[in-house]
């Protein structure tokens, strides 16, 4: 209960991260950072990319439902999502979701709290190279949130799922987010 709170409650403060990220207006389409992402080695797709509204968000990114959740999306600016899912051996999970927003601000404040709630009793990490990167990590789980102007990936893991698988992950996210793989719908405001 207390992570729902915390997560209805940063939606609500207006909080945000502030910096370049405010600045930034840059978008891209979900989907599509979804669907160029390859299979990581001991992982299989579930199926391709599924774009998700408002109901199915709290689901990606957390794992589960949350009515405090859904009802706050529409005020934090939340416009469009995609998730997919890979599964492995001994109960591995890697599921990855990127949105799009009116602004970053209030998704980098979601995608914090989102991954408190996801790993409640694990360490901090922001790790190097990754700029307003929020994340949690315990020995059988992980989540990491990133914000590339108007949109928020989150990778969420589950099981023996390394560092490593995660990090790649989100930085293929954030090339494809920011245009620089040269293919897809992407601009620069």
């Amino acid at each position: 209960m207390g992570a729902v709170v915390a997560i209805s409650a940063t939606l609500f403060s207006g909080c945000g991260l502030g910096g370049l990220q405010e600045q930034s207006y840059h978008e891209a389409d979900p989907a599509f950072v979804m669907r160029v992402l390859p299979t990581r080695p001991g992982l299989t797709p579930t199926g391709p990319e599924r774009t998700i509204g408002i109901a199915e968000y709290p689901r990606a990114v957390l794992g589960r439902d949350d009515p405090a959740l859904t009802a706050g999306l529409p005020g934090a600016g939340f416009r469009s999502a995609a998730t997919r899912d890979w599964t492995g051996p001994n109960g591995a999970l890697l599921s990855a979701t990127a949105a799009l927003w009116d602004d970053g601000t209030a998704a980098g404040s979601l995608g914090g709290a989102a991954a408190r709630a996801v790993v409640p009793n694990g360490d901090a990490w922001t790790p190097a190279g990754y700029g307003g990167a929020q994340g949690y990590r315990a020995a059988n789980a992980r989540a990491l949130s990133v914000i590339v102007g108007r949109v928020s990936l989150f990778v969420r893991t589950e099981g023996p799922v390394d560092d490593s698988a995660v990090l790649r992950t989100i930085d293929l996210m954030r090339q494809a987010a920011a245009g620089e793989d040269r293919e897809g719908t992407s601009s620069n405001g």
